[in-house]
């Protein structure tokens, strides 16, 4: 039998939502074989195994939580804050049915998910919770009293979170360190349309356009700005990560060449992502995409250049623009 080891690990965004994300090197690093357990920042939350005394220890779910999301992060962020450890078994098998139909009585008018996301803010994420709450348009709602789950976490001698971004999250891409943030108003048609992308399934490879502002954040709030040239090589060095990833026609992959496959030289590993540089421009535009595009490529550290992931990679180069 034939057996699948994902080598993933949870992750999340500042919009408080879990997305699974490539095993960073610097936990690969520590690891000889992959099975072996990794650490991971957050989990799924509907299979794990915990220690009883432990869970009972970290105040078990919050009670103050409706019904359903929100509850892996919370359960997450206090493993890490508050003395514990995380770890997902990449060849671990675990069947799980999904129900054709949610078996809880919803409650009209409450975004739960929402309610619970703000709970676990106020509680765990200290001077970071503004940015999620920039996503939400600073409209926090009713979400009930926390301040027995303050004092738990008081109680608890619990780490800050800034320790488990700079300890456990280091790649999370935090707003405050982007040039610049906000939203796009086109001011020529009275200011009244901004720059927004539509979320639904189907809007899915539909380009971003103007729509009603509503001051609501979301997608009308872009995260992650960068200056216009750095903007351009972001999605520049995208599209040739994608190419070598076979997700480009073909015929744009020959115009690029691995300099150990064009000298077929048994070079180092750290250098086996460089690209070949042409000698001989033949016009602007390949100028630009078979000579530029190499070079900013080659620029890039080993460790960018090396991911084998889209969503590692442009979060890795993203960080590295804003930084330089």
């Amino acid at each position: 039998m034939h057996v699948t080891c994902l080598y993933l690990l949870g992750a999340f965004f500042n919009s408080c939502k879990f997305n699974w994300h490539a095993v960073p090197e610097r936990e690969r690093k520590k690891h000889k074989n992959p099975a072996e357990p990794v650490w991971s920042p957050t989990m799924a939350g509907g299979l794990f195994s915990i220690d009883k005394a432990f869970f009972e220890k970290l105040g078990t779910y919050d009670s103050g939580f409706d019904i359903w999301g929100g509850e892996n992060l919370e359960l997450s962020f206090k493993t890490w804050m508050c003395g514990g450890t995380l770890e997902i078994v990449p060849c671990s098998h675990v069947g799980h049915i999904f129900r054709k139909r949610s078996p809880y009585k919803w409650r009209s008018g409450v975004n739960v998910l929402k309610r619970n996301s703000v709970r676990l803010s106020e509680v765990w994420l200290d001077e970071y919770a503004k940015y999620y709450y920039q996503r939400i348009g600073n409209d926090l709602g009713d979400y009930g009293d926390v301040s027995s789950r303050k004092e738990l976490r008081k109680k608890l001698g619990c780490k800050s979170f800034k320790w488990y971004l700079d300890n456990i999250y280091p790649e999370l891409f935090i707003p405050g360190e982007a040039v610049a943030s906000g939203e796009v108003r086109n001011l020529g048609l009275g200011g009244k349309t901004c720059l927004d992308s539509p979320a639904r399934k189907a809007d899915l490879h539909k380009p971003a356009g103007l729509y009603p502002c509503h001051n609501q954040g979301g997608n009308q709030v872009p995260i992650d700005w960068l200056k216009v040239d750095k903007k351009r090589n972001l999605h520049s060095l995208i599209l040739l990560f994608e190419i070598w990833n076979s997700s480009i026609p073909s015929y744009m992959s020959s115009r690029f060449t691995y300099l150990s496959s064009y000298h077929n030289l048994n070079i180092l590993s750290r250098h086996e992502t460089l690209l070949t540089i042409p000698s001989h421009r033949t016009s602007s535009y390949s100028s630009s995409f078979t000579i530029a595009l190499p070079r900013l490529w080659n620029s890039l550290p080993a460790s960018i250049r090396d991911c084998r992931n889209k969503i590692e990679f442009k979060h890795k180069l993203t960080r590295h623009l804003v930084s330089n």
